[in-house]
């Protein structure tokens, strides 16, 4: 970080000389440092350890309010430090941040104030990431400060007291981990950096430090707040809270966590997705959503899969269609996608001070609209397309195409080097083709894909009435990537029971049950939160986008 030689600097740098420090006055530390007895009082040293001794009723002062329309203002402020460089023994140069605002401090030794040759050594002894309290006077700069977020201000420093210290050897330094990532080599593989990912998450509260990480998790906080504001302001949801400890590995999968139950096996919940479909049948909303912890027993070391990680998932009650849910899905992930840009642009732009982020595309160009012959479903308008592909209407324009013709577009335009058959699931490469596919003739990074084959769904999955070889479910994918899964649910008593024999799936007479006193039709869909803040941003890896991951091969910090 350079470091401007300030106004401040300039203004006191020919003033007299500093007279020389008493005999015991030169400190090994900042934590042993007391002022000498010809010094002015309180001016640096360790402030006693904070213990709720005090209360303050003073207005607490942000970096980020350090204006130059605060100039001449006397401000106290805490903040961390992030660079010290003396010069000599008269001037100092301290570059204070907290959160993501940061600005620079300057000391001129100067008796008459109290601003020692002690005070100077004590200054210079402070670790990097130390907490400090500094009082001064708010000054204009003369010309912009260089790495600092206030740079057209600075502060006249006049105390400087360590509230707490930090080591003097960091596991790396922060410089190292906020640059920019070299060009990744594989999709599975981080992006090669001076800090690697290990060392990072095993020293987490030093990393979320940067202004990546900081980006990346603000980010996700905002994306989290626009998820409630439209699906319980906008559309009436209730947000609910479902059990993460349940009584049967519910979903038929074995990819579950076991836990002893007071002397009985029990489960950490892969979803919350049959107790959000009981709750619905409680006539608690029109639909109900929840955002919580989702646990998969994966052992599964690749770059987009987690242990833990936050769900969104969501279940309404439908009229006639399943197209119901896609038309409220393109209208949430619209809307967030919209607001984030609208709203969060110094967020972004701050992610892409360290990090790439191509702007996402999320409608159908109106040139690949008539071009292509795309279908509009409300306006009656058939598809004329080769691949069948359809919006919902020419405001949200939302790509959708179906399974089978997905995987035909992948075929034919040759994005995979093997035929891939339209009767099984796909393969995160396959995904991926299809993305590039996608991107290449329609022009967009968001899409969904219905009707994927019935023997790809869980047992619970409404079959398609055309063809019970299909189903009633879709995925949705940013990137050429899955975000989000979801389907019309079986909501017949006796055509869920079959279809859980058939699936061999046992212990969900309760969920079975909550069918049998009357039951809405409806769907619903889940959403990866990491994986969605992963994609959006465009990061190589989603443990950069989980505050504290959880793999086969990680459970602490």
């Amino acid at each position: 970080m350079n470091t401007t030689f300030s106004s401040i600097g300039k203004r006191f740098y020919f003033q007299r000389s500093i007279a020389k420090r008493s005999a015991g006055a030169a400190l090994t530390s900042p934590a042993a440092h007391a002022p000498a007895p010809q010094e002015a009082p309180l001016r640096y040293g360790k402030l006693p350890l904070v213990q709720s001794s005090e209360y303050r009723t003073t207005a607490e002062i942000q970096i980020a309010d350090l204006t130059r329309s605060a100039a001449g203002q006397k401000v106290v402020f805490r903040g961390r430090v992030s660079t010290v460089r003396v010069k000599g023994k008269k001037l100092a140069f301290v570059v204070v941040r907290f959160l993501n605002a940061s600005i620079q401090v300057v000391y001129f030794a100067n008796p008459e104030i109290g601003i020692s040759a002690g005070m100077m050594d004590f200054i210079k002894r402070i670790s990097p990431e130390s907490i400090v309290e500094i009082e001064g006077l708010v000054s204009a700069a003369t010309k912009p400060i260089e790495g600092t977020s206030q740079s057209d201000v600075e502060i006249e420093g006049r105390t400087m007291f360590v509230v707490t210290e930090s080591l003097s050897v960091l596991p790396f330094q922060l410089s190292d981990a906020s640059s920019r990532p070299t060009a990744a080599a594989d999709d599975a593989a981080e992006q090669t950096s001076a800090v690697n990912q290990d060392t990072r998450l095993d020293n987490r509260w030093l990393d979320l430090r940067t202004g990546g990480s900081h980006a990346i998790f603000n980010l996700q906080s905002k994306m989290q707040q626009f998820f409630r504001d439209f699906l319980n302001g906008q559309r009436g949801f209730m947000e609910i809270h479902t059990p993460k400890l349940i009584g049967t590995a519910s979903e038929g999968g074995a990819n579950v966590f076991k836990v002893n139950y007071f002397g009985r096996e029990a489960y950490l919940a892969q979803s919350p997705q049959l107790y959000k479909q009981m709750a619905l049948q409680g006539d608690l909303g029109v639909g109900l959503f929840e955002i919580g912890p989702v646990f998969r027993a994966e052992n599964t070391n690749t770059y987009r899969h987690l242990c833990e990680f936050m769900g969104v998932d969501l279940e309404m009650i439908i009229q006639s269609h399943y197209y119901e849910v896609l038309n409220l899905a393109e209208e949430l992930f619209f809307a967030i996608f919209d607001r984030i840009y609208a709203e969060c642009g110094a967020l972004v732009s701050l992610f892409t001070k360290q990090y790439a982020h191509t702007p996402l595309v999320y409608a159908v160009p109106e040139t690949a609209m008539r071009e292509l012959g795309i279908g509009v479903i409300d306006a009656g308008i058939l598809s004329t397309d080769a691949y069948g592909a359809v919006v919902r209407n020419t405001t949200t324009r939302s790509l959708r195409l179906r399974f089978a013709d997905a995987v035909r577009l992948l075929n034919e335009s040759k994005s995979y080097p093997e035929h891939v058959v339209d009767t099984e699931d796909l393969s995160t490469q396959v995904e991926k083709a299809i993305g590039r596919a996608v991107k290449a003739r329609y022009g967009v990074d968001f899409y969904i894909i219905d009707e994927y084959p019935a023997t790809a769904r869980p047992f619970y999955t409404m079959p398609s009435p055309r063809d019970p070889m299909w189903s009633n479910s879709y995925d949705m994918f940013l990137r050429g990537e899955e975000i989000s899964s979801g389907a019309q649910r079986i909501h017949d008593p006796k055509m869920l029971a079959e279809s859980a024999k058939k699936f061999g799936v046992t212990g969900v007479d309760d969920y079975i049950s909550a069918f049998t006193l009357g039951a809405w039709p409806h769907g619903g869909f889940g959403v990866g939160l990491e994986r969605l803040v992963m994609l959006f941003l465009g990061v190589r890896n989603i443990r950069q986008a989980s505050l504290f991951p959880r793999d086969p091969r990680r459970v602490s910090p």
